[in-house]
């Protein structure tokens, strides 16, 4: 946890000296979207820094796609709200349903 917080902090200041408060919501926005992909793999067992790798690159992948499918038929805001939605009901159902470990 330490490291994905170190992470962010450095990434937020980096942007910020660079592209100002535009870089600062981009910033928020890769993590907004990646959250609920972080949240999912909360749930097998990685390693903070594979959750926090692989839960980007599904955010930038999968989200992006599944709204830019959706907005197609309908506003781009509901589709995003709809697709964060989904994914977060989805990491909570698979938190609920997945078979605990025994040892």
């Amino acid at each position: 946890m330490v490291f994905l917080l170190i992470t962010v902090l450095i990434t937020l200041v980096f942007s910020y000296i660079l592209f100002g408060v535009t870089g600062i919501r981009v910033v928020l926005g890769v993590i907004f979207i990646s959250s609920p992909f972080y949240l999912m793999l909360n749930n097998f067992e990685l390693t903070e820094g594979e959750k926090f790798v692989f839960s980007i690159l599904f955010g930038l992948t999968l989200f992006s796609a599944l709204v830019y499918l959706l907005g197609l038929v309908i506003s781009f805001r509901i589709a995003i709200i709809a697709t964060f939605l989904v994914f977060i009901i989805a990491a909570f159902l698979i938190r609920k349903y997945k078979p605990k470990k025994q040892s």
